[in-house]
């Protein structure tokens, strides 16, 4: 008798320790974060698909626009970044030095409000040893920083 009603006091002492780990503090008058959000560059259709991804990812990432920048294959796969980039090709022509010139339309949106979005065309042409996408770059993240960036928060 006794063992089973040591057995029922561990049993609740054990629920009554998850229950208090599982609620967390209770935090009032908790105030929105303001700093840096982290960015999802989606995968544009095509062959060059992948490649622009990766480029634009290695590109955006150490702007200080965003807390990080990373790649998805689709808008609605689960990811914690805040921002979405949808880059589209519109034109693009490979030549020796990657690529000559390209054209996108990039779509970039916030996750859980729409309505704050930048939606732009971008041109870029190969200079000296800098190719269409490096020339596209740096108006992107000019445009991003202004519509998305924060400072970061420490």
């Amino acid at each position: 008798m006794m063992h089973r009603f040591i057995s029922i006091l561990l049993i609740l002492g054990f629920i009554a320790i998850l229950a208090a780990c599982a609620s967390g503090p209770r935090l009032g008058g908790q105030e929105p974060y303001q700093g840096q959000v982290a960015a999802g560059v989606v995968q544009p259709p095509g062959p060059e698909g992948g490649l622009i991804q990766r480029r634009l990812v290695a590109g955006l990432k150490p702007s200080d626009a965003f807390a990080g920048v990373y790649p998805l294959m689709s808008s609605s796969q689960s990811t914690e970044a805040e921002v979405l980039i949808e880059p589209v090709v519109l034109e693009s022509r490979r030549g020796s030095r990657g690529f000559e010139r390209l054209q996108l339309q990039v779509r970039a949106y916030e996750k859980n409000n729409r309505s704050n979005r930048l939606d732009k065309g971008y041109r870029g042409k190969a200079t000296g040893n800098r190719d269409a996408l490096d020339d596209i770059l740096k108006p992107l993240e000019r445009d991003l920083k202004r519509r998305f960036g924060a400072k970061p928060v420490y």
